[in-house]
């Protein structure tokens, strides 16, 4: 009987824990939240200065964090375009800063094209 609950403590133990292991997702919220929601504008900045896309964020509606090779941040967003109509996209940005452009930033917008650009 004892074992069993040394078990169900450990197991529980890897439950909470996942949110931390390396390619376990987590959906962020609060600060990690606001930490995303910098990783995105920094990253729309730097498209709309060079070639695009020029989108600014309207609203975050979701957002995961995945430690991969590197770091990679899901978002479910509410974008403004350049004729201010506000289009619902998923956006995934995957970071390495070990790689020359080593951002890639990929968009996927309702009846439009995959979009995917690369930036320092």
């Amino acid at each position: 009987m004892f074992a069993m609950k040394v078990i169900f403590v450990l197991g529980l133990a890897l439950l909470v824990a996942a949110d931390n292991i390396p390619g376990g997702i987590s959906k962020l919220e609060g600060d990690r939240l606001k930490e995303a929601e910098q990783t995105l504008n920094n990253s729309l900045s730097k498209l709309a200065s060079g070639d695009g896309p020029s989108y600014k964020l309207g609203k975050i509606i979701s957002a995961t964090h995945q430690v991969v090779a590197g770091s990679k941040y899901v978002y479910e967003v509410e974008l403004i375009d350049g004729e201010s109509k506000t289009k619902q996209c998923n956006v995934q940005i995957w970071s390495r800063p070990w790689e020359t452009n080593g951002t890639e930033v990929t968009f996927n917008c309702p009846s439009e094209p995959q979009v995917v650009k690369s930036h320092a």
